[in-house]
């Protein structure tokens, strides 16, 4: 019974290309030239689109990493474009770069560069994409692994940082750039900070930004998880995210940031019960993340610079913000 069932849902397609091939045989030579030429033609650009596809958000092979804006600061984890290092693996994509960890199913830090040219108004994709540019072997997540686990599909390199044009909007809506948050973190705090930054790009400051997750297991909508997607992706215990501001004016960002440069940096509980709108109580010094995650930040600055960084504890007034519907 199993094997007829088979045959009425396969359909056999041999008596249609025998019909196929017989007129192609009855046609003249110049004709049969044409359908060639035409059918050669076809496949050539369908080629030439699924490379593109495939392509559209890859990272590069060999990378220099000094070329790219997004990571002017450094590569926190030392991240190779080497698929033999499947904890530790590198993706410079054209609007951030990250470094990819396969055992986890997120990114171990995502890094990218915020300026007035990057806002706008692009609108959000309806569903992300998984990363078809992660080796062969890495498990590729997908949009429907977070359905239904009491997390939102948090980003961290946010669509608002990226909405100049759609293509750069979309861009960020890709699975390797999305950690499991619990909704009161992604859409209150968390997203909050992310509103305010983009409030100090728009008064003409240039933010050099890296974040990721931390630790194992968090209280989401649905309780507390270590992991989901059958244990494919790990749940983390903190979000965090460190924040460079540079002044907008001049063109060699590297060199305007000194000890005098303000960081924000910020460690957030991923917890649904213990966030809420405000973002400032969490502010933290980089040393914290570095001491949590085993990062090491700022390694594109000199030594004394990039000291004086990490220490930093940023102590600017913040006003308590009002409640948002935004989830970035």
């Amino acid at each position: 019974m199993a094997r007829r069932r088979n045959q009425r849902n396969n359909p056999d397609y041999a008596p249609l290309v025998d019909f196929a091939l017989g007129a192609f045989r009855r046609l003249d030579p110049r004709s049969r030239i044409i359908i060639a030429v035409l059918l050669t033609a076809a496949i050539i650009a369908g080629a030439i689109y699924l490379q593109r596809q495939q392509t559209r958000n890859s990272p590069s092979s060999n990378p220099d990493l000094s070329a790219s804006p997004n990571l002017l600061l450094g590569n926190p984890s030392s991240a190779t474009a080497d698929s033999a290092t499947r904890a530790n693996y590198l993706m410079v994509k054209p609007y951030y770069a990250l470094s990819y960890n396969d055992a986890l199913g997120t990114a171990n830090w995502v890094s990218w560069r915020v300026t007035a040219a990057d806002l706008g108004n692009a609108p959000r994709k309806p569903t992300f994409d998984a990363d078809t540019s992660l080796p062969a072997g890495f498990y590729r997540v997908v949009h429907k692994d977070y359905s239904g686990s009491g997390f939102d599909r948090g980003h961290l390199c946010p669509h608002s940082d990226r909405a100049a044009n759609q293509d750069m909007s979309f861009a960020t809506f890709c699975m390797t750039n999305i950690i499991p948050q619990a909704p009161n973190v992604n859409q209150k705090a968390w997203a909050q900070l992310e509103m305010y930054c983009r409030d100090l790009v728009r008064q003409h400051q240039h933010l050099y930004i890296v974040a990721g997750p931390a630790g194992r297991g968090g209280t989401g909508s649905d309780g507390y998880k270590n992991s989901i997607a059958n244990g494919r992706v790990t749940v983390p215990a903190q979000c965090w995210k460190i924040i460079v501001i540079v002044p907008e004016s001049g063109d060699d960002d590297l060199a305007k940031i000194t000890s005098s440069t303000r960081v924000i940096t910020v460690i957030m509980p991923n917890d649904n019960n213990a966030v809420g709108e405000e973002w400032a109580k969490f502010r933290t010094s980089p040393a914290e993340v570095e001491a949590q995650t085993g990062l090491k930040f700022f390694d594109r600055l000199s030594d004394s610079v990039a000291q004086v960084l990490r220490q930093k504890v940023d102590s600017t007034h913040i006003a308590p913000p009002r409640p948002m519907q935004h989830n970035d």
